[in-house]
């Protein structure tokens, strides 16, 4: 069967905007390449979207359900923060569940739907435990990496899917962006591609980052890259443990809690919003997208998250003085 047709909810998790597949209450009948190609496939086809990656909402034997999520350029992440809430969120909807585990690629992590990080902002949690301070064979610790900068000093952290974040009171985009490619373009050093951050204090429990994301570029948000620099703050001693820390993106702000007991652990929480539902006729073979249908939109989720937008921007134009 070449032919599919797929129902998708186009949403965001602080602008991170994904098109989400129904494979839970749908029948699945890709072929595993057929996701990396649909997914390619959709974002060079539906230029009208903008669209960061797909997820899809699979059944599983281990969980309440499965995730896998693959990268605009086709690469399959280990996991992705912001994803996992807007799967959590179409996982609540599918099945009443206000907790639940979900099977990903970096193991089975635990959500919740929890409280409103804004007034008419749905708000769903994940669990990271046992986060790590290298990924493979590769460490560093608040230092120089010759290959990208002699100033900057960086530190890997992995939250189920690796990165290398520096501290970086500039907030340079062009360097973000020039490290972040040499990173992810055969690079020795990293040869599978890394997730690159910058990020700079506020207030005591603030946090701003700014990330270049593997596979998919400069992001509005990276939901573990916003994660795994709380847990590096707190694990440097520029944020508390056991206190809601508050980390702005230029898409929007999550909330994380860092924990230490033995090894480190951090909730990440955060708005999952959709923004309008469509069904999808994909021809598998030819890999083109047949017809593209616009089913609902969620006007109310529009709009209360411009509000919490506008609210996050008067916070951060209070920190630009």
């Amino acid at each position: 069967m070449s032919q599919h047709l797929l129902n998708i909810t186009y949403c965001h998790g602080s602008e991170n905007h994904f098109l989400l597949v129904d494979f839970f209450t749908r029948q699945n009948k890709f072929k595993d390449v057929d996701f990396e190609q649909f997914t390619i496939d959709a974002t060079t086809q539906l230029p009208e979207l903008k669209i960061d990656g797909v997820l899809y909402l699979l059944p599983s034997g281990q969980a309440d359900a499965r995730m896998r999520i693959f990268n605009r350029d086709g690469s399959e992440a280990e996991m992705c923060g912001n994803g996992f809430r807007c799967i959590g969120k179409k996982l609540h909807q599918i099945t009443g569940k206000t907790s639940y585990r979900i099977e990903t690629l970096s193991g089975i992590l635990e959500g919740k739907k929890v409280s409103e990080i804004y007034p008419g902002i749905d708000t769903y949690s994940v669990l990271f435990n046992n986060v790590q301070f290298s990924y493979g064979d590769k460490s560093f610790d608040n230092q120089p990496i010759p290959e990208l900068s002699s100033d900057l000093k960086f530190s890997t952290v992995d939250v189920g899917n690796p990165h290398i974040i520096a501290q970086n009171s500039y907030l340079d985009f062009e360097k973000l962006i020039e490290f972040g490619k040499k990173v992810n373009h055969n690079c020795q050093l990293f040869p599978q591609g890394n997730n690159l951050s910058f990020f700079k204090l506020f207030d005591e429990n603030e946090i701003f980052v700014l990330t270049y994301e593997r596979g998919v570029g400069l992001t509005a948000s990276c939901g573990t890259a916003m994660t795994a620099t709380a847990v590096l703050a707190a694990r440097q001693e520029l944020m508390e443990l056991n206190k809601p820390i508050n980390v702005y993106s230029p898409g929007g702000m999550v909330r994380c809690m860092v924990e230490k007991n033995g090894n480190f652990s951090v909730t990440l929480s955060g708005n999952a919003t959709f923004l309008s539902t469509h069904q999808i006729l994909y021809d598998s073979n030819n890999r083109k997208i047949v017809d593209f249908q616009q089913v609902e939109t969620f006007e109310n989720e529009q709009k209360n998250y411009s509000s919490f937008k506008s609210h996050i921007t008067l916070n951060l134009l209070k920190h630009a003085k």
